[in-house]
């Protein structure tokens, strides 16, 4: 039977799903209602245009950004307006002073083209399409917006901590995966590929041997949620050879993922005899650095011990918009061009004047014209539209 009480994980529920009434950070959970819980570089970048010396780049204000693309012999203007416009708002986050600082915590690789995407989301509103060149096979932008600073190092700093906390917990070295007896846990999704906002979370678990099983989800947002037993208590105790699922249509609680994002982990510890009182939690949701640290203490001290299994599977969360943008991203980075293509390495050269884009070579029969490039890939209402 389906319920209807939604909820939203965060301090007091679930980061994957569970119980509370208030509306909170993360993804959203239906669960039957409950008393209240106990308190707890070919298709690289041209060259960006010069911009004018008199642009507004105060932090408190307006920052610019500008770029070209050059498009492969096989592809759309649509897609290199595109293209450009998401390069000229890197452009215009880079000049942001908290993204600048912020980025220097993620290590000399820098930040991943997703983080990117999402930060240029939070911290640049209001934009405006101030110029915009098209010639041959370049597309040239310039941009302007208001910028975020808060937003943009609170972002970060979110997504860094969820990255530690997920190589802490998958860390064999502190607390290595036991194969006493098989244990898997899996989720409804090929290993690899993000999980979207909006969409639904099953996880599954399968043991060899009858057991007693503990399944915990370590969030982005730097909890843990006891799913089972303080969740599904019904499936604290566990068949071999039998698979059990957590999450879909009609079960306890139903898991949609939502802010949130970042790097998240499940793990299972399965038992072939009750589990020691440390590692029982309360509450459904603790904090995850100090859960951990009691879990991986009690692990070392059971490395020999064959009446335990432990098994666990790392997800990835995401925007859509923010997904697809850094997507079109790598592409841009792919490092060489087709036989045949032209070549992306070349320097541009910057357009005589501006050139309208209807009726350019390249677009494709029924593509809109570059009017509503302002607004391109925003959902944000009260955007400003191109002068």
């Amino acid at each position: 039977m389906r319920h209807s009480t939604v909820t939203q994980i965060a301090v007091v529920v679930l980061t994957a799903g569970v119980l509370s009434s208030q509306v909170l950070a993360g993804p959203q959970v239906v669960v039957p209602p409950a008393p209240p819980p106990a308190k707890h570089t070919p298709a690289r970048p041209a060259p960006a245009p010069s911009v004018p010396s008199s642009s507004a780049q105060s932090e408190e204000g307006r920052v610019q950004g500008s770029a070209c693309y050059r498009l492969s012999d096989d592809e759309s203007l649509l897609s290199a307006q595109k293209k450009a416009l998401a390069l000229a708002r890197e452009a215009a986050l880079k000049k942001i002073k908290a993204f600048a600082e912020s980025a220097d915590q993620g290590g000399g690789r820098g930040l991943e083209p997703e983080v990117v995407a999402a930060a240029s989301r939070v911290g640049l509103s209001n934009e405006r399409i101030t110029k915009q060149e098209v010639k041959s096979n370049q597309v040239c932008v310039w941009m302007t917006a208001t910028s975020n600073s808060k937003e943009v190092a609170d972002l970060i700093k979110q997504r860094l901590n969820a990255k530690e906390l997920a190589k802490k917990v998958q860390d064999q070295s502190v607390a290595p995966a036991a194969a006493h007896f098989g244990l898997k846990v899996w989720t409804n999704k090929k290993e690899g590929d993000p999980f979207v906002e909006g969409e639904r979370l099953i996880i599954y678990v399968e043991s060899e041997k009858d057991a007693h099983l503990k399944l915990d989800y370590y969030t982005a947002e730097g909890k843990v949620v006891h799913l089972v037993p303080n969740v599904f208590a019904n499936e604290a105790r566990i068949q071999g050879g039998q698979k059990y699922s957590f999450g879909d249509e009609g079960a306890a609680a139903e898991f949609k993922i939502s802010s949130p994002f970042g790097e998240e982990t499940i793990k299972a510890l399965a038992s072939t005899i009750p589990f020691d009182a440390a590692l029982t939690e309360a509450d459904q949701v603790t904090e995850a650095t100090v859960y951990l640290t009691k879990v991986q203490n009690a692990l070392k001290a059971k490395a020999k011990d064959s009446t335990w299994a432990s098994a666990m599977v790392a997800i990835s969360t995401s925007n859509k918009e923010d997904l697809q943008v850094a997507r079109d991203r790598k592409n841009i980075e792919m490092p060489a061009a087709k036989a045949g293509q032209r070549s992306l390495l070349k320097q541009p050269e910057k357009p005589e004047q501006p050139i309208d884009i209807i009726g350019v070579p390249g677009r494709k029969k029924g593509e809109k014209p570059l009017e509503t490039m302002g607004t391109m890939g925003r959902a944000k209402s009260g955007l400003e539209k191109n002068p």
